[in-house]
């Protein structure tokens, strides 16, 4: 754990602010040079418009899983902690949506340009998670364990449920979830790169993310379950509220794919019959 990375000055850059602002410029740059190789004119604003709606989407949703709808108004103060991925996805979307809109772009391919820069720039963030202590997993005896300082979100929560005493020196041995997410991440961004090099359709590699997504979030909460000292908000249908969001992103994702690609092949037939027709 390593909440600050460096102190300069009295100034403090810290972990997780770090690694949000290197997936930003890393994840922006893959972006626009895709675009560019699909004559697509995406500028580095698409970044802007993800980047803040990202950050004020995960704000609210922060707020109304934790804090409740009478602090909405502190959704603005990106300064503050609080984030959740889901309500980032949710805003992200809501800027590439925007900034097709406002340059007269094509929605679905721009959609599907981004989508694999995602997951790269979620891959990146956990690593901050991870560094900052956040967003752990469950107790565990796995060899891979890691265990947290005092003070630490993990020692505060076990200390909290009784798990381990005040005057514990450190957390009990837990899960790196951060870093099972980095890892998946990491595998689902080279599977939608490969994919988006012959993709079904307009659209399908952004539904593609939304599954594999949903898959990995899935998996990743049994191991931040809160019974067992994690993070993890809830319980929805005797799920974590991410596990419930998770199985409606796969279920949606297969039934929008296999209905656009319906559409797609019957649009195709009628226009080669068309063709047929007046020859």
């Amino acid at each position: 754990m390593c909440p600050t990375i460096v102190e300069i000055f009295g100034l403090k850059i810290h972990a997780y602010t770090a690694m949000l602002q290197i997936a930003f410029v890393v994840c922006t740059v893959l972006a626009v040079r895709d675009a560019a190789r699909l004559h697509i004119p995406l500028t580095a604003g698409i970044g802007l418009y993800v980047f803040f709606g990202a950050l004020i989407g995960a704000k609210i949703f922060w707020i109304l899983q934790y804090a409740g709808p009478g602090q909405l108004w502190h959704a603005f103060f990106l300064w503050e902690e609080g984030l959740v991925f889901y309500g980032g996805l949710i805003g992200g979307t809501t800027g590439v949506l925007l900034y097709s809109w406002a340059r007269k772009l094509p929605l679905r391919k721009c959609s599907d340009i981004v989508a694999p820069q995602v997951a790269l720039g979620e891959a990146i963030v956990r690593v901050g998670c991870f560094l900052n202590g956040c967003c752990w997993g469950g107790v565990t005896g796995v060899p891979w364990a890691v265990e947290f300082p005092t003070h630490s979100l993990p020692w505060a929560q076990q200390v909290k449920l009784g798990m381990i005493p005040a005057s514990a020196p450190q957390s009990l041995p837990v899960h790196p979830a951060q870093l099972y997410m980095t890892v998946s991440l990491i595998v689902v961004f080279l599977l939608l790169a490969a994919y988006s090099r012959r993709k079904a359709f307009d659209g399908s590699v952004v539904l593609v993310y939304f599954f594999l997504y949903g898959l990995v979030r899935f998996v990743v909460e049994i191991f931040r379950h809160t019974g067992h000292g994690g993070d993890s908000a809830g319980s929805v249908f005797g799920m974590t509220v991410s596990q419930t969001i998770s199985l409606g992103m796969v279920l949606g994702s297969l039934a929008l794919h296999a209905a656009v690609k319906r559409r797609t092949r019957a649009g195709q037939s009628g226009a080669v019959a068309g063709r047929r027709s007046r020859v």
